[in-house]
């Protein structure tokens, strides 16, 4: 399953989130439903538009990472307090509406200048 495909059906979200390894906790957090809802979103073949664009934004932020974070630890990395976020942890820029300063980091990561 691709994370393009994940996009747009609750079912391939379901493969593609258990073959990178995220349990369904940390995704719910990252798109912004309970686990639940996450749950019951992905039962449906076909998402509907405005949960498509959540889904969208968590699978981007969570495909970007992974370029630069092993699975298996980005659920330990989003809670823990980053000297590059002022001591804040990406879980609270997250929280806070501050995904854009997770999206700074990982981009000037891609152009070396942590290099």
């Amino acid at each position: 399953m691709t994370w393009q495909q994940a996009r747009e059906s609750g079912t391939a979200l379901f493969v593609w989130r258990r073959n990178i390894g995220l349990n369904r906790c940390v995704f719910a957090r990252l798109s912004n439903f309970s686990e639940r809802t996450l749950a019951t979103y992905e039962k449906q073949k076909k998402l509907s538009a405005p949960v498509q664009a959540q889904v969208t934004e968590a699978v981007r932020l969570v495909k970007a990472l992974l370029e630069l974070i092993p699975a298996e630890d980005l659920s330990a990395w989003l809670q823990k307090p980053n000297p590059g976020f002022k001591d804040r942890s990406p879980w609270t820029l997250i929280e806070n509406g501050e995904r854009d300063v997770i999206w700074e980091m990982i981009h000037q990561t891609r152009h070396g200048a942590f290099a």
